[in-house]
């Protein structure tokens, strides 16, 4: 008998119209240890729905360049990142201060 070992994952969601869509400003997840970004927001679009997915991912499965990903104070832009026990994932949209 195997026993999966988990993680908690707080993500945050910075700006009105993500949290309009996703419906609340912040939780924490379990994902199965080993877990990378990509698993992660693809867990968020599955409780959510496919619309949500379509907004995170390209077509040819990349993240989309209107999402802005934080991981513990820093942009990340690989899906591929591992994530560990208690990281804090920010998600919002890039903006031009310009």
């Amino acid at each position: 008998m195997s026993f999966k070992n988990y993680i908690r994952v707080k993500v945050r969601y910075h700006a009105p119209l993500i949290q309009s869509v996703v419906g609340v400003e912040s939780e924490e997840l379990i994902l199965e240890e080993g877990a990378k970004l990509k698993d992660l927001l693809k867990k968020i679009a599955r409780a959510r729905g496919r619309r949500l997915e379509q907004w995170f991912f390209s077509e040819d499965g990349e993240l989309n360049q209107g999402i802005l990903l934080i991981v513990n104070g820093s942009v990340v832009h690989d899906l591929d990142k591992d994530l560990n026990d208690m990281d804090e994932v920010l998600l919002t949209i890039p903006f031009d201060g310009g």
